[in-house]
């Protein structure tokens, strides 16, 4: 007992001198910093927030959907946000499979965890602080799609923000619980994935079957309240909070190794962050979810395709006779080996994010348009990856001077693959689409008409960010624009590429009014020519960008030379006397 007495008073002394340490070092970041400026910081940034958010969510309509659609609504709706919280459930168990989702610091790691100090004492301040953010983001996050319901659902204002705050402020910290769960007990990338494999499935099946039995499913009916009450909803807010508080409880068994890895990838994924370089965001992320290429490939392609050129003789073998002609595609080829080491989970990503796009399209025709938003964004994400041939050659700069093709040339040769890709991407949401939409036709026939559209315009948007790069960080086309116009081009560069992919949504909302000469799918199509132009833009600026870069840095050069020459002819003639 007295051993027993003996730890605890140590763990007692070690916790608070950690947290006087921790209040010191915090103490010393903060110095400098103006808590007045910061507050008037906050509550500005909170005013505009508050009222953005508020008006546009009027974007969504006021009209309210019929009884039999606020029926459909509270029958099916438990059930379709039950899915939306079982896949936050799945990446917390698959993020604690590869040893999240807590974040710390390398110094921590390697003076905290490895001192005396019990792990669990010295990461459930971190935890808990993880644990409150997750928390806040879910009330927030919830409390926005409570206001959005209440656009178009009835039932009082209060009552919708208050579910919708209640169900997303227990979502993300059990979803953090579950990861902090497989962590701690450390079960593994395997057991995480397939655990993460059954929460989805189970949520899916009371999709399908229009049962409530899994407790994310629980938890959608708490969204649903204002509708209908159903006493299960309590049962998913206890689950809830006790997964949380068991994450909180097993933390400090999480890997050292697996700690100070995160602690430097996520380091260095802020930094790119900040610099606003998202193709290295994306790079370090896959690093950081350890997701490797195949070392054998799904396929491969031939090294030539054969072709006639005139109907050969029935005995004719090809590459044989002077009918066939061979042709090589080093470029094609290279671009589908590149997709042919693709992991399995990322195409697997790009089908759900695919099928995310689908059902979103599906909103935004039926009346809530900011959905047509988030499909755009699913197809951009989703593009991220399909462009990744063509990102591994722009990361490698050196190469290109031995080639003898000019860099924009090379540039919209080798992105076809990945608009083939995207295609197919595109066509899983079509699928998706027909089967939300109850396997109606005319979901087919919007969807076979933005097809191409969409996949075109979703991987012209993940190009212009894959050619643009990181900014420079002394860029002289910056130094020559008035800093309103340098901070305009700056948020351009970030906006203008998910811009690109939705645009190529947009024909969905040109479906909703048709014409009395055209249908829906005949309204959409109207709007197919705009998209395609704004794709062709893209392919003249990813063709001539380097030309027009090299003509406006010469001009400028030529500029400059021009008044440096002006200005020695001035000085010189100043210097004169009359008699001369």
């Amino acid at each position: 007992m007295a051993a027993t007495v003996e730890e605890i008073s140590f763990d007692r002394a070690a916790a608070l001198t950690l947290a006087d340490l921790r209040r010191a070092r915090r103490k010393r970041r903060t110095a400098q910093l103006d808590m007045a400026e910061a507050f008037y910081r906050v509550y500005i940034t909170a005013i505009v927030l508050g009222i953005a958010v508020w008006l546009l969510s009027g974007v969504v309509g006021d009209q309210r959907l019929g009884a039999s659609a606020v029926a459909k609504v509270a029958s099916r709706g438990p059930q379709v946000v039950g899915a939306v919280i079982g896949a936050g459930f799945a990446v917390g168990l698959r993020s604690g499979g590869r040893g999240g989702p807590l974040v710390v610091e390398a110094a921590e790691v390697r003076h905290v965890l490895l001192s005396p100090v019990t792990r669990v004492v010295a990461l459930r301040r971190p935890a808990l602080r993880q644990l409150r953010f997750g928390a806040a983001v879910g009330v927030g996050g919830g409390a926005l799609a409570g206001l959005l319901a209440y656009r178009r659902l009835p039932g009082g204002f209060p009552a919708w923000i208050a579910c919708g705050a209640l169900v997303g402020g227990i979502a993300l910290p059990a979803g953090l619980g579950l990861a902090m769960l497989v962590s701690g007990r450390r079960l593994g990338r395997v057991i995480g994935g397939v655990l993460a494999a059954a929460v989805v499935g189970w949520s899916a099946a009371d999709l399908v079957a229009r049962t409530s039995t899994s407790p994310a499913t629980f938890l959608g009916d708490v969204a649903l309240w204002p509708l209908r009450f159903r006493v299960a909803g309590l049962l998913g807010v206890g689950l809830g909070a006790v997964v949380a508080a068991a994450g909180l409880m097993v933390v400090g068994g999480i890997s050292i190794e697996a700690a100070e890895r995160r602690a430097s990838l996520v380091g260095q994924i802020r930094f790119a962050a900040t610099l606003r370089d998202l193709r290295t965001v994306v790079v370090l992320r896959r690093q950081l979810a350890q997701e490797q290429p195949r070392q054998r490939p799904w396929f491969r392609m031939p090294r030539s395709i054969a072709y006639p050129l005139v109907p050969p003789p029935r005995d004719a073998t090809p590459g044989t006779e002077r009918g066939w002609r061979r042709r090589h595609l080093p470029l094609w080829r290279r671009g589908w080996h590149g997709i042919a080491r693709f992991p399995g989970v990322r195409f697997l990503r790009m089908a759900l994010l695919g099928a995310v796009a689908g059902a979103c399209t599906v909103g935004a025709y039926r009346g809530t348009t900011p959905l047509f938003l988030v499909a755009g964004g699913a197809l951009y994400v989703a593009a991220l990856d399909a462009v990744e041939p063509l990102a591994q050659e722009v990361d490698h700069p050196d190469r290109w001077d031995s080639y003898a093709v000019e860099r924009g040339v090379l540039l919209l040769r080798q992105i076809g693959p990945s608009i083939v890709l995207m295609v197919l991407v595109a066509g899983v949401g079509v699928l998706t689409a027909v089967v939300v939409a109850g396997g109606n036709i005319l979901a087919a026939q919007i969807g076979a008409v933005m097809l191409v559209p969409a996949a075109l315009a979703g991987a012209a948007g993940a190009t212009i960010s894959v050619v643009q790069g990181a900014p420079a960080a002394f860029s002289s086309t910056d130094s020559l624009l008035p800093p309103e116009a340098a901070g305009a081009r700056a948020i351009g560069r970030i906006i203008i590429p998910p811009a690109v992919a939705v645009v190529g949504v947009a024909p969905v909302l040109a479906a909703r009014s048709p014409s009395h000469l055209a249908g829906p799918a005949g309204a959409a199509g109207s709007v197919v020519a705009p998209v395609l132009l704004v794709v062709a833009l893209v392919a003249l600026w990813i063709r001539y960008r380097d030309a027009g870069r090299a003509w406006f840095k010469a001009a400028m050069d030529e500029a400059g030379a021009t008044r440096k020459a002006s200005a020695a002819g001035g000085a010189g003639h100043s210097g004169r006397t009359p008699g001369q």
